[in-house]
């Protein structure tokens, strides 16, 4: 008994010293009222936004509401049942009210919806205030091919509607197949790449293809670009037979038909390998008896968050030969 006392009280001890030890402190994010002035197309505007950890987040709704008209112009629509804000290239915005107005004094907070930009989902950091999202200026700027210039000593931010996005950090690649742009973080890997199929690593992370990867290669098929709908069930058709025949497939989602900012159909299906933890997503750019195939294998790991831009980088940007 005498022992059992002792040994609770050694314990008690132990966990009253634990407790003065100093707690970690953790990074807070530095969340101000943006206080840049904006300008659209040389015309002064307001806007309700913040600056958090150096880069301005306007509200969605804002932007979209003042460059409808314009050939930038996209619509905003919300579905509540599946948490999704969807966006489209080309098509003016319906107001809904509450536009270019300052709202209540808010802290965002870091948003879980999800982003489907002209049928292709995309990943993006995103805040919610006010019940409204609030997005980086130039996650929008690349995304939608706008115009976006940085003047530091005004403190002045730029936006243009006759310009498109200026992608920096990024090289042009010449193939046999076509041309397409891909970020400097996510260079080739000789050791993966192989007879016309080229692969991308993230920068830093190693090329033994255990990690996340885009690859970008190209195909024939009977199909003109014409026919999308007829080529998007066939490979439907193949998909469901090699999830069906792999035991660490557990879905498949897709065959969604979007169009490149290029103006090709694009053919959209998403595998997951819940087993593995990963999420395979194919993008099919269709021609005439032709295609291009860019897959990105996300394995989910911390050192790779980009990996969504970068494909999208990689889709929007490739022409085939003239």
């Amino acid at each position: 008994m005498k022992i059992r006392k002792i040994a609770l009280l050694v314990l008690l001890s132990g966990i009253f010293m634990y407790l003065l030890l100093p707690l970690p402190v953790l990074a807070a994010e530095v969340i101000t009222p943006a206080t840049a002035k904006v300008f659209v197309n040389g015309a002064s505007k307001s806007f309700d936004a913040y600056n958090i950890d150096g880069y301005n987040y306007f509200k969605l709704r804002d932007i979209a509401f003042v460059l409808t008209g314009t050939a930038k112009q996209f619509e905003v629509a919300w579905d509540e049942s599946a948490n999704t804000v969807s966006l489209q290239s080309g098509k003016a915005y319906t107001a809904v009210g509450g536009e270019l107005s300052a709202g209540e004094e808010a802290v965002p907070a870091p948003s879980a919806s999800k982003l489907v930009v002209n049928g292709i989902p995309l990943s993006f950091t995103v805040y919610h205030a006010n019940g409204n999202n609030y997005f980086k200026l130039r996650d929008l700027a690349k995304t939608l091919n706008f115009g976006v210039e940085w003047d530091e000593p005004a403190n002045a931010v730029s936006i243009r509607t006759d310009a498109g996005y200026v992608v920096q950090n990024t090289t042009p690649l010449m193939k046999s197949f076509g041309t397409y742009i891909v970020s400097n973080d996510w260079p080739e890997s000789p050791e993966l790449s192989r007879n016309d199929q080229y692969f991308y690593v993230k920068a830093g992370t190693g090329v033994s293809g255990d990690g996340s990867r885009i690859s970008v290669e190209s195909g024939r098929n009977k199909y003109s670009k014409d026919d999308s709908s007829a080529f998007r069930d066939a490979i439907h058709r193949q998909l469901l037979r090699e999830v069906a025949s792999d035991p660490n497939a557990a879905s498949l989602f897709g065959g969604e038909t979007a169009f490149t900012e290029k103006g090709y159909p694009l053919c959209i299906f998403t595998v997951e390998y819940a087993k593995l933890n990963i999420t395979s997503r194919q993008y099919y750019i269709l021609g005439d008896n032709k295609y291009i195939l860019v897959q990105e294998t996300d394995h989910h790991d911390k050192n790779a968050p980009d990996i969504d831009e970068a494909t999208y980088t990689i889709l929007n940007s490739f022409e085939w030969p003239k």
